[in-house]
This record gives structure tokens, C-alpha cells and sequence, in this order.
């Protein structure tokens, strides 16, 4: 058969479909977002069937991850008595979804009850008793407080933050270039949010990623970093063709070399084939790498976490965390905080609905005898409410012992999925304190006249030259790095900015510690204040029309018929030694000329011999100020080059007396 026959019949093949074999193809290809459109038409024209369509569409929500809005039509389904093996467990979820406890406890009875599957019947049995400690959960003291990330979250959905220096990368589906027909979302791309008030959470977004990470039509979210900074590990969907070698969802590396991120590969000995790979989360050091993934042999179909550790620079074969972490559930989003603590979200332990975050604590179960010493175990915890709701609650990302990010999809969000900021007072943490660098950018001239600079490009290195960060002041001049700096050390600060010369200044942290147990907060922050001036470069100043300033003009007043330096002649000539001493550290090499010219008074000879004696005069002056002799020329003019030919007025003469510099060679 050739390829225009094949396109026909399956043309006509399409066309004798039934809507609902049209729903149900789409369904059947996980097109849920289309599938739900198909039978909804199908519900207006009062079908005999309904109920089972009503199922259907509960399917799609569930399969969809919008669980909580299936109860209507999963509720319709039992009404209409449809024969689906699994219906009151799913209805026990959906309500559970939705807050309504006492009845989800009643359906997954009624499950557990009737038999079917057993794993099924375990996990229905589990969610029972779990519900029935709710209030255990709702009634845990709390002292976290959380804030919609608003600079950040839009209609579209947000989540799985992650820190990466002082950005925050995240996932997020609101490009929307093309539609994603399960969900009826936008595809999904990484981003990243650069912070300009840290204690504000105040910043904008930015496309970080270029073309190799973020494809059209492709699933990528759930970044995790290498210390470095410098490795990227995330997840990648296909694209839903069949002529792609990668079917599902797999994790990629990427490496930043020269600024930009290479083409991501397949970590192939992690994935395996028809396999979910997800939720990638890297250990502090680097060398631990969990993820999440519902290949064979995790619990029940379920999603699980797994580990594989890095040996001479390969990963090896995933290891299931076990029964401690994983249930019947999903258990997905891991994360290593900084400190060592294991954060993960699941919906297989004793939560308040969908996703809940949960910490691996250890606590002490007795007292070994022989040692005197506690005995200690691992034990699973629900971190409560506020960061956990009745919602999908996950994607931890610590930025502080105290304080950091997480993702939520709750109701009184911007969007989708949003990213939370949370902050905890618990009297059980210690005091901290975080110290931050901020300043003020300012330029002066020959005549002491310093203002605000704006724009200028701040680079802070440590201890002789580590880099720490670099920003651009804004247009009050101000600049505050988001990135925190440390007690005991010794930073430089270097600004630059065209027409001006570099601006230095050297800050101590050395003994500026503070008593934190004298802080009135659990999270405490204190500004190091300083400030960087730049010298306009009086050899490059713009003029209206572009070009640049040349010569300079000096105002150097002699005495009448004297070369010698006057008081406010030196003060001038001393401010123009300090801009030169600037300037030949940046352009040791050149040469300048400081030619003198007299009024058109008197003989031109007698005045070509009086302007040398003045430019003499300054140039020996300069030098007892440390500019060496070879890097000046000094020049007579005379009446030569007058600025203003025949002049009349004492005004004139006097503007025709004028000492210039030039740059002769550079």
C-alpha cells in the first residue's frame, strides 16, 4: 500500500469515528485535556450511557492530575451505578483532595471491605487509618509563615524552585507555544528569577537557558545543580512522536562551558526503558543523585524514590530508598537541604490531601545501656500546615537554615502551580545572621564635585582577587549584592563605566562580627554600607555631537610677566595629579603634553619664552606630586594659537591665557 493510500484510508477511517470512539481515542493517547471537551459534548444530548461518560471524565481529571475536580463526575458514576473496579477507591482520593475526610475514610472502608486488588485494598486500608489522624497534623504547633512569591507567579504555573547562586531557577508552563492536550497547559520550559531585594523576594524573570535546554514542544522542569555550579541535571519529556528514542520522561546533564549550556544528555545508565524518570535532586556534595521514577519493582505502580551514587565519575544502578520513605503512594520532588536534612513530598504518608511535604527526622527511642548514649532513628515526619494544605504541596528549596521556597497548586494562587515563600520562628532554631553588602556609586572631577553615578558595573572578589558576584548600580547609584558575604575576610570592589575611570575601595569583615544571642530575631540580617567613586576621565568626555573632549583646558592663573606656581594654582594642579595618578594606573604608557599660551599682548617671542617658563613650572610641579618627568612634555605656545583672535576685553585676554593637555602618545 503507498503512502498517499495509507494517508487516505486512515483520513476516512477518522471521519467514520463516533465522538465517543473520538473521545475515547483520545483518552486512550493521554490527550485528557481533548478527551474531556469530547464527552462533555456528549453529556448535553442526554445520552443513556451518561453515567459511564460521567466516569470517564473523572478518569481524565485523575489521570491529569486535577484529582479534586473529579468528585462531581465520579459521583454521578456511583448514582448511576457504573461497574469500575477501582471507583470508591478513587472517590476516597478525590474527596480526600477536597477536605471531605469523614467520607473519603467511608469509600476507602468500602474498598478495603469489598476485596479486588489487594495492593489496592493494603493502600485503601493505609489511607484510612491516615485520614483518622488528621487532626494530629492540623493541630501540630506552627511556627512557619508563608507569602505568595508575587514578582514571580502568573496565571500559568510556577513550581520546583531551586537556588542556584543568588537566582532562582524554576519550572514554568507560561510560554504556551504550543498546548499540551493532557493537561490543556502550556509546554513546560526552566527559568530563572533574579533577586533584586532578597528580603523582599523582589526580582524578575529571566530566560537563563538558551535553545539546547528549553525545547518547542518538549517537557523540561526540575533543575538540580552541582555545587559548582557548573552541572545541571533536569527533566525532559519526548515529544509525543514515536520516531523519538526517548518515550517517556528522562533526566538529561548539561554543563556549563564558556557562559553556555551544552546540548543535554541522556543519563542512560539510569534510564530504563517505558520508565518514568523524574524529580532529579542532587546532594550537597554532588555525589548523591535521588530521583523519582514508577519503573518495576517500586511499590505498587506507584512513583518512588531512588539513589545512585557517583563512583570515578559514573552513576550507579538506582537503589529504591525502601519502605521507610516509600508507600503505596506516589513519593516524588526529594531534596537535600544544605544541612543534610531529606525532604520529599508524598501522598502515600499521613497527609491532608494530594502531595504533602514531608522530613526524614531522626528520634530517640531509648538509651544504650553500654554506651550511655541515646539511641536515635530515622522517622518520617509531616512538616504541617501552613506549607501543607489540602493541595499539592512540594518542591522544597532552602536558601537559609530558616527560610526558602516551595511549590503549591492551594486555592488563593495566582495560577497553576505557584512558589511560596516560607520563613520559620521555632524557638528550636538557633539565631542566625546573614550578612549583606551594600553601597552607593558616585563620580567626582577636577573640581571636587562628587554626585550619584548610575549604571556602573560592580564586580566583589575576596582575599586578592576570588570573584563573589558582580551587579550593575541603578539610577540612584545604589547597589546591594543579593549573594551574602562572611565575617573575617577582606573584599575588593572595582567599578567601571565608559568615560570614567576605575573606581576602587577595599572593605574589612575582619573582627565586625556581632553577639547573634543579642539579636531580636531567629533570622537576622546586617549591611555592611560602603561606597565606590569613579573619576570622570577628563581625556574621554563626550561632547554633544560624539566625540570626545580633546584638548583638556586647565585654569591656571600666573601672576602678570611670572611663571611661578600661585596657591590657587597648586590646589588645581594638585587635583589634576590625583586624576593622573588614577589614570596611569589604567594607561601607564601614556605620554601628555602641557602646552601653555599667553594673551597676543606684547612681543610673540618674549611671550613663546614666558608660556615655556609656565609650562616648565607645572610639569616640575606635577612631578613633586609623582608623576615621573618622562610621562609630561612641556610645551610654550605663545600667543600662537589664541582662542579668541584679536582679542579686546580683559575677559578675552584672559581666555586666551590657558594651559592645555593633550595626549601625545598612548
Amino acid at each position: 500500500m503507498n503512502k498517499l493510500l495509507l494517508l487516505f484510508v486512515m483520513i476516512a477511517f477518522a471521519a467514520c469515528m463516533t465522538p465517543m470512539q473520538k473521545a475515547k481515542s483520545k483518552f486512550d493517547s493521554a490527550e485528557y485535556q481533548t478527551a474531556i471537551g469530547l464527552y462533555q459534548k456528549q453529556l448535553k444530548l442526554n445520552p443513556p450511557d451518561a453515567a459511564q461518560i460521567n466516569y470517564q471524565i473523572g478518569e481524565c481529571y485523575r489521570l491529569s492530575n486535577r484529582v479534586r475536580e473529579a468528585v462531581p463526575y465520579y459521583r454521578t458514576a456511583l448514582e448511576g451505578k457504573v461497574k469500575a473496579s477501582k471507583l470508591n477507591f478513587y472517590m476516597g482520593y478525590a474527596l480526600k483532595a477536597n477536605e471531605q475526610y469523614e467520607e473519603a475514610i467511608a469509600y476507602f472502608e468500602k474498598y478495603a471491605k469489598a476485596g479486588g486488588d489487594p495492593n489496592f485494598v493494603q493502600l485503601a486500608t493505609q489511607e484510612s487509618k491516615n485520614l483518622k489522624a488528621i487532626n494530629d497534623i492540623r493541630n501540630t504547633p506552627s511556627y512557619t509563615t508563608i507569602s505568595n512569591l508575587e514578582n514571580l507567579n502568573t496565571e500559568a504555573g510556577e513550581f520546583s524552585p531551586v537556588m542556584y547562586g543568588e537566582k532562582l531557577i524554576f519550572a514554568s508552563d507560561r510560554k504556551k507555544e504550543k498546548v499540551f492536550e493532557t493537561t490543556g497547559t502550556g509546554f513546560q520550559d526552566l527559568y530563572a528569577f533574579n533577586f533584586t531585594d532578597t528580603i523582599r523576594n523582589t526580582g524578575a524573570v529571566q530566560d537563563f537557558f538558551n535553545e539546547n535546554i528549553n525545547l518547542n514542544g518538549h517537557h523540561e522542569a526540575e533543575a538540580t545543580f552541582a555545587r559548582n555550579g557548573k552541572l545541571m541535571i533536569f527533566a525532559r519529556s519526548n515529544s509525543g512522536q514515536k520516531k523519538e528514542p526517548h518515550q517517556d520522561v528522562n533526566l538529561f546533564s548539561s554543563r556549563l562551558e564558556d557562559g553556555q549550556w551544552t546540548v543535554p544528555e541522556l543519563l542512560d545508565k539510569l534510564s530504563i526503558e517505558e520508565a518514568w524518570d523524574a524529580c532529579p535532586a542532587l546532594s550537597p556534595d554532588g555525589k548523591t543523585l535521588y530521583f523519582s521514577s514508577n519503573r518495576k519493582g517500586g511499590s505498587m505502580g506507584g512513583n518512588d524514590i531512588y539513589i545512585s551514587r557517583l563512583n570515578e565519575g559514573s552513576w550507579s544502578k538506582p537503589q529504591n530508598l525502601g519502605k521507610l520513605i516509600n508507600t503505596a503512594g506516589d513519593e516524588m520532588f526529594p531534596y537535600v537541604a544544605p544541612d543534610g536534612r531529606f525532604f520529599f513530598a508524598s501522598s502515600g504518608h499521613a497527609g491532608l490531601g494530594g502531595l504533602d511535604i514531608f522530613v526524614l527526622d531522626t528520634v530517640k527511642v531509648g538509651m544504650d545501656s553500654l554506651t550511655k548514649k541515646p539511641i536515635l532513628q530515622p522517622k518520617v515526619r509531616n512538616v504541617g500546615t501552613p506549607m501543607n494544605s489540602i493541595a499539592d504541596d512540594f518542591g522544597v528549596a532552602y536558601k537559609s537554615r530558616v527560610s526558602g521556597y516551595f511549590s503549591s497548586n492551594r486555592a488563593g494562587g495566582k495560577g497553576d502551580d505557584d512558589i511560596y515563600y516560607f520563613y520559620n520562628d521555632s524557638s528550636e532554631v538557633k539565631k542566625t545572621v546573614t550578612y549583606y553588602l551594600r553601597g552607593v556609586t558616585y563620580s567626582t572631577n577636577l573640581k571636587n564635585e562628587q554626585k550619584t553615578l548610575s549604571s556602573v558595573s560592580v564586580r566583589l572578589t575576596e582575599n586578592g582577587g576570588t570573584f563573589v558576584d558582580s551587579l550593575v548600580s541603578d539610577v540612584d547609584g545604589k547597589f546591594s549584592f543579593p549573594k551574602p558575604i562572611f565575617i573575617g575576610k577582606i573584599y575588593e570592589l572595582n567599578g567601571q563605566k565608559i568615560s570614567y575611570l576605575s573606581g576602587e575601595n577595599t572593605l574589612s569583615t575582619v573582627g565586625r562580627g556581632v553577639d547573634v544571642s543579642k539579636l531580636p530575631n531567629k533570622e537576622n540580617i546586617i549591611y555592611f554600607d560602603t561606597e565606590l567613586v569613579l573619576r570622570v576621565n577628563e581625556f574621554d568626555i563626550p561632547t554633544e555631537n560624539g566625540k570626545r573632549r580633546q584638548p583638556l583646558e586647565l585654569e591656571i592663573l600666573y601672576e602678570y610677566d611670572s611663571a611661578r606656581i600661585t596657591a590657587d594654582a597648586g590646589k588645581l594642579l594638585d587635583e589634576f595629579a590625583a586624576f593622573l595618578l588614577d589614570y596611569y594606573k589604567e594607561f601607564p604608557n601614556t605620554v601628555i603634553e602641557l602646552g601653555s599660551h599667553t594673551d597676543e599682548r606684547g612681543s610673540a617671542v618674549y611671550n613663546r619664552k614666558l608660556a615655556q617658563r609656565r609650562a616648565d613650572s607645572a610639569v616640575r610641579y606635577l612631578t613633586t606630586k609623582g608623576i615621573p618627568i618622562a610621562k609630561m612634555i612641556a610645551k610654550g605656545y605663545g600667543e600662537d594659537q589664541p582662542k579668541i583672535k584679536g582679542a579686546k576685553t580683559e575677559a578675552q585676554h584672559q581666555t586666551n591665557r590657558r594651559t592645555t593637555v593633550r595626549i601625545t602618545k598612548q
